[in-house]
């Protein structure tokens, strides 16, 4: 695993599987919407170095379990509807297409 360890992770949530299954839909998520929908603020986003320096890091996992740490992530039963949730979504970070 990534940076977060495995056990402050499963501390947010009930079982193993549900933390993969989080983890996995909000990595899907911030990649539909190019990480703009992101509840991390600039100076918490995972880093990575290059030899150009340190950039943010372009896995999306490691981003969802940043952001799950930091309980600003909402996850539970009754949670608006993920067809609702994508609509508003789109709506709020309209895709640009390709040419």
């Amino acid at each position: 695993m990534a940076e977060p360890g495995i056990d402050q992770l499963l501390a947010k949530v009930d079982s193993k599987y549900r933390l993969t299954v989080v983890v996995a839909k909000r990595a899907r998520q911030l990649l539909q919407f190019n990480f703009k929908n992101t509840v991390l603020e600039p100076h918490e986003w995972p880093k990575m170095r290059t030899l150009e320096g340190e950039v943010p890091d372009p896995n999306p996992v490691d981003w969802s379990m940043k952001e799950l740490l930091t309980d600003r992530l909402v996850i539970g039963e009754d949670l608006v509807p993920e067809d609702r949730l994508s609509k508003l979504m789109e709506s709020l970070y309209p895709q640009e297409e390709e040419e």
